[in-house]
């Protein structure tokens, strides 16, 4: 299963975590599409990892950790 293909399920579950799954998947599309740069990108993406995941997950460290994950890796492959 590829790392979208578990942030969609993820995004379908519902909750704190689902929503942030999302928001990852958009900005993801947003940066393919041409619709954020490579530095806007980076900044959402790290922001997510970074903070939102923490604060919005803080009651969850296995969604916090998979999310920021999720983050982290796509940020490699910009």
């Amino acid at each position: 299963m590829s790392l979208f293909d578990e942030l969609r399920q993820q995004a379908g579950m519902g909750g704190p975590a689902a929503v942030l799954a999302q928001e990852i998947i958009n900005i993801r599309q947003q940066y393919e599409a041409g619709q954020l740069n490579r530095e806007e990108y980076e900044f959402l993406l790290s922001e997510i990892a970074q903070v939102r995941a923490q604060q919005e997950l803080a009651s969850d460290e296995i969604a916090c950790r998979w999310i920021c994950a999720a983050a982290e890796a796509l940020l490699s492959l910009s």
